[in-house]
């Protein structure tokens, strides 16, 4: 019995000791939100967009047949026209088969002449003659491919631009379609940006759109948009857009320099309309208990967010005016909005954010 009983009290201890103690409370959960820092969204500016330069048109040029190089006319670095050479093969074999397949025709011809006389005097069969028909057409076919060969036995610029890479030397065999030089065009320089799903739709409201490389930082160029892509990244649920801008003759952007955009977007509507506030329809509501228009403020510092009467004016392509209870610089929730609750804090998730 002795012994029992301090077993039985450190059984208990911990018993005891676990029914005096408090549940550890839970951390609550930081919940992101979708919002929108209100400002003229009819002109939004200053917001910069990432991208790479890329040159306007790119080819790998190769040849079509194989055969030994005995001339790269370019180097990296070197600029050329349209029509220029690049690289020739031997065409040594090339020529010999455009001979013997020239001499193959005016056998050919030959012998459908003849069978045209000998045919009127039933000397040979319709099949014959027939024959003697499609030997031509034949000749005449592998004449042209040899012709072919020869001349796709030189590499011409298709375009005028800079040669950035060479991929092989002079005396080298080399295969069909096997790359030699790389030529980039220039001229004019593109560049991709990606653009979020909520303003895809205003892109084509954009104006004075600047462009601006890290390697010439005090050098904005011009751009417009040449291409607006209709399908999101699966990924990133953004959409590429393609801007295009012209050389300066003082600088030169190269392929694969980085930069960002910047511009204007304006959207059409009268002045007075455009003097106003604009949030998203969906970030206002009226609560059940209330007869006034509402929206979620987040403080920015510190994610609280507030219960605020706005009093609203007209539906623009943008949204709903808000005519009082909002400044410009105040961040609006912008989806969620009958799930949050006054006080809670939430964090802006710069990923999904409206600005």
């Amino acid at each position: 019995m002795k012994l029992l009983l301090p077993v039985f009290l450190l059984v208990l201890i911990p018993v005891l000791t676990s029914c005096n103690s408090k549940p550890p409370e839970k951390a609550e959960i930081i919940r992101p939100i979708p919002a929108m820092k209100v400002g003229e969204i009819q002109k939004v500016s200053g917001r910069k967009f990432p991208g790479k330069a890329k040159a306007t048109q790119e080819a790998d040029l190769a040849f079509d047949v194989s055969g030994k190089l005995i001339e790269r006319a370019v180097d990296i670095g070197d600029i050329v026209k349209k029509g220029d050479v690049i690289a020739r093969l031997d065409p040594a074999d090339f020529n010999s088969k455009v001979k013997s397949t020239k001499a193959e025709l005016k056998t050919a011809k030959k012998n459908f002449e003849r069978g045209k006389e000998m045919i009127k005097e039933g000397f040979i069969s319709q099949r014959d003659y027939d024959r003697l028909e499609a030997a031509v057409d034949v000749a005449e076919a592998n004449l042209s491919i040899a012709q072919k060969a020869l001349s796709d036995s030189v590499i011409k610029a298709p375009f005028a631009g800079r040669i950035s890479n060479t991929y092989v030397e002079n005396f080298q065999a080399v295969l069909a379609k096997k790359p030699i030089a790389r030529l980039l065009d220039t001229s004019q320089i593109e560049m991709v940006v990606q653009v979020p799903e909520n303003l895809i739709s205003k892109v084509s409201f954009i104006e004075d759109i600047q462009v601006t490389f890290d390697t010439f930082s005090d050098v904005s160029l011009p751009a417009t948009i040449s291409e607006i892509s209709n399908e999101a990244s699966s990924t990133t649920r953004t959409y590429p857009v393609t801007l295009i801008m012209s050389q300066r003759d003082d600088i030169e952007i190269l392929p694969g320099m980085a930069g960002t955009a910047t511009g204007t977007l304006v959207m059409p509507g009268s002045d007075e309309a455009l003097e106003q506030l604009v949030v998203p329809v969906q970030a206002v509501f009226t609560p059940n208990i209330k007869k006034q228009d509402h929206v979620w403020v987040i403080d920015e510092e510190t994610g609280s967010v507030q219960l605020r009467a706005v009093q609203t004016g007209q539906l623009t392509q943008s949204g709903i005016q808000v005519i009082d209870g909002l400044q410009a610089g105040e961040w609006v929730a912008t989806a969620g909005i009958h799930t949050l609750r006054e006080d809670q804090i939430v964090r802006i998730d710069s990923s999904i954010v409206t600005e």
